[in-house]
């Protein structure tokens, strides 16, 4: 179990070092996913959970992403301009379904066990 998980939210950031992951527009569900593995993640270094919705500053976000070590997304999300450019990122796994960006991404999470997995690389 790791030593510390710290979460993020707009404006703010932290200069904890550690894995950093950048969680946009997840759904109460998908939270939860994240946040049942984040309590099983093995991980020696502190853990910077940044989480990103639609109403808040995109900037804080395009940030954020270029501070982080991953980028998990829910493909379901109502925003396609944002849906499409995270699928384009290559650090990002997402939940749900692509549609049409499918094959421009294949790395969706389908349960806690394989996002514990990806947390851990």
């Amino acid at each position: 179990m790791t030593d510390r998980i710290l979460i993020v939210t707009a404006p703010d950031d932290s200069l904890l070092d550690g894995k950093r992951i950048l969680a946009v527009n997840l759904s109460a569900d998908q939270k939860q996913l994240l946040s049942d593995a984040l309590k099983q993640v093995d991980a020696s270094k502190n853990i910077v959970v940044y989480i990103w919705n639609d109403l808040e500053d995109i900037e804080w976000m395009l940030d954020k992403k270029h501070k982080s070590d991953m980028i998990i997304f829910n493909a379901d999300s109502k925003n396609d301009l944002i849906t499409g450019y995270m699928t384009a990122q290559s650090n990002s796994y997402y939940f749900g379904f692509l549609k049409s960006l499918q094959s421009a991404n294949n790395s969706a999470i389908y349960n806690v066990d394989q996002c514990i997995d990806l947390i851990n690389r």
